[in-house]
This record gives C-alpha cells, sequence and structure tokens, in this order.
C-alpha cells in the first residue's frame, strides 16, 4: 500500500466593495461615507496538503457540483492520484453527483444517507481517492480557515472597486 498525500480544502468569497470601519471624528461632525457592495465577487478554492504544499483556483462563478468535480481532477493532477481530500458539507462538494464521480455507484450503503462521512473511490483502478467531510458546523476544523482570517485581515485597508482590481489584489494577498 501506498502512502497518500491529505489535502485539505476549503472557499473564500470576497465581493468588491469597501470594508467598512469604526472610526472617530472631531465632535459635532457628520462624516458621511459612501459605501456600496457589488454582486460582482470571486471565490477562491484553496487547497492545502499535509506537508504543507498549496493549491488555488478561483471563479466569479457561483460554486456547483461540477466545479467540485474539476477541483477533485486538479488536486489530483497536482498532487497525485493517491489522494484523502477533507471538504466541508457545502452543497457544491456534498452531493451525489461527486460521490458518484469518486465512488462509481449513485447509491450505495456511504453514498444513498444524508449522513455522508467518507466517501471512497474504487480501489481496484489506479486512482485511491478517499473524499471524507468535516462534521457540520465546525469550521475551525478546517486548517485553511486560518489562511481566509489572514486573507481578509490583509484585505482590510484596501478599496477595491472593480472585479480587476480584486482579482489581482487576491494573487497579491494569497502568498500571506
Amino acid at each position: 500500500m501506498t502512502e497518500k498525500t491529505v489535502v485539505v480544502v476549503d472557499q473564500f468569497t470576497k465581493r468588491v466593495g469597501t470594508v467598512q470601519r469604526r472610526g472617530w471624528y472631531p465632535i459635532g461632525s457628520n462624516p458621511t461615507i459612501e459605501t456600496s457592495n457589488s454582486w460582482d465577487k470571486v471565490t477562491v478554492l484553496g487547497a492545502v496538503t499535509d506537508n504543507g504544499d498549496n493549491f488555488y483556483c478561483w471563479t466569479e462563478e457561483n460554486l456547483t457540483s461540477q466545479q467540485g468535480i474539476w477541483l477533485l481532477g486538479a488536486l489530483q493532477e497536482r498532487f497525485g492520484d493517491e489522494l484523502v481530500v477533507f471538504l466541508d458539507r457545502a452543497g457544491y462538494f456534498y452531493n451525489r453527483d461527486l460521490w458518484e464521480h469518486v465512488s462509481g455507484e449513485r447509491a450505495t450503503e456511504t453514498v444513498g444517507d444524508s449522513s455522508v462521512a467518507c466517501v471512497r473511490g474504487d480501489d481496484e483502478g489506479e486512482e485511491h481517492l478517499d473524499v471524507w467531510y468535516f462534521p457540520p458546523k465546525l469550521p475551525e476544523l478546517n486548517p485553511v480557515e486560518g489562511c481566509w482570517d489572514r486573507l481578509n485581515e490583509w484585505f482590510k485597508h484596501r478599496l477595491i472597486p472593480d472585479l480587476a482590481t480584486l482579482k489581482q489584489q487576491i494573487q497579491r494577498g494569497l502568498p500571506t
């Protein structure tokens, strides 16, 4: 049996707009700041391995199960076929299409119920992909959440006026 690489995945969404913060103003002044948040957004999918390698990709679209399946393929291409991937229970990761992609079966004992904790790939093929799910409502178990906290902190003092700037800033901020 070969050793598998462990990969933890999470997503981060950032919208075009200003960041509102409290501030100090002179007594009697009435400061107004125009703020708006746009529908324009970028969702970043980030993956970190047990040895610290990382992978990031993003989209302007809402995430779907097809993008979840695409991500699994991209992770296998980047880190090899022997993977254990940890995902949260977001709808684009926690669905029958993705389970069928991994296990090759639409309904099995491990895939057919609503309490799926793990879906294992076919051990007879060349690829050995296992997908495990974090328990619901426990984001602190996912180490990638800490990456997003740092990225949010990095964005704290930056104005993002448009989508092109947002994409540039994400590329600059990800190394943090």
